[in-house]
């Protein structure tokens, strides 16, 4: 007599993981291609990128969050672009995928940091990085760097220094905090923000970043924006001992008038005005 053997459910689990591999890559072919060659149009991943509901994807992973997050990881980091996203409606592509990401997967925890600092610095997505770096701080409150990279975005991007102030709290004392950062906490709290504080812990991220990646190329022309901005108030106030050059070592600009400017354009640093600070200013 012929028996058959029962699935164990080890089976069970490879076909499941079997199928949602196949379904996966299906949808970044999908997303990587059009269906027909013709008409060839030139769009932007961010009118062609495919964001599914999150939801959706959770009842349909048969079990296998955490393998459909890492994948989708890969394909957003493999499409990823540069282009800033000026809008604050939560829609830009690649918040999408962050948010989907760490919904299949709360424990994601690069998704948080990278996804974070990308949003922020690259793309300039500010609304985006918010969400993802509290996000991120819900599940991991008191991690060094993720709280160094959320209290550079509240300061430097929102112009928010209480929250910047509750992020350096948390790590001031950290082992893994450079020595100036308890100083540059407690002049944070004095001085409610101001630039050298900025571009201390700037020029800080700055150099632990990638040397010669765009995310060092963007934290650069911010560096860029605050010297020329400090030493261009020293030079018109006509003060003693101001820095000639700019970031990038080249001399400032002179013009008839006597004013002093910067070769090139620069946006002033701002800082949210707080109800009992006459230093802050309007952002």
């Amino acid at each position: 007599m012929i028996t058959i053997k029962p699935r164990t459910s080890l089976h069970i689990k490879q076909f499941k993981t079997y199928v949602l591999c196949i379904v996966v890559l299906l949808l970044i072919i999908f997303s990587l291609y059009s269906v027909t060659k013709k008409p060839k149009l030139d769009l932007s991943f961010q009118e062609q990128a495919i964001n599914l509901n999150p939801n959706l994807l959770k009842m349909t992973s048969l079990g296998q969050s955490r393998l459909l997050s890492s994948l989708l990881w890969i394909e957003t980091l493999l499409n990823s672009d540069t282009t800033h996203y000026d809008q604050d409606n939560l829609q830009n592509w690649m918040y999408l995928r962050f948010n989907t990401i760490t919904e299949l997967d709360p424990k994601f925890y690069e998704a948080y940091l990278y996804g974070g600092i990308y949003l922020s610095i690259i793309k300039d997505d500010d609304q985006g990085a918010l969400h993802i770096y509290e996000k991120g701080l819900q599940h991991f409150p008191d991690d060094y760097y993720l709280n160094l990279n959320a209290s550079f975005h509240y300061f430097y991007e929102l112009g928010d220094i209480d929250k910047s102030l509750i992020s350096l709290q948390k790590i001031y004392k950290n082992p893994l905090a450079p020595s100036y950062l308890p100083t540059l906490y407690a002049r944070l709290q004095s001085s409610k923000g101001d630039l050298k504080s900025a571009m201390t812990l700037l020029f800080d991220l700055y150099r632990s970043s990638p040397k010669g990646s765009n995310l060092q190329k963007s934290y650069a022309q911010k560096l860029y924006a605050l010297k020329a901005e400090i030493d261009l108030d020293c030079l018109n106030s006509h003060k003693k001992k101001c820095a000639q050059r700019d970031f990038y070592g080249e001399k400032y600009q002179r013009l008839d008038s006597g004013e002093y400017k910067a070769q090139l354009d620069w946006k002033p640093f701002k800082i949210k005005k707080r109800p009992n600070s006459s230093s802050a200013k309007d952002k």
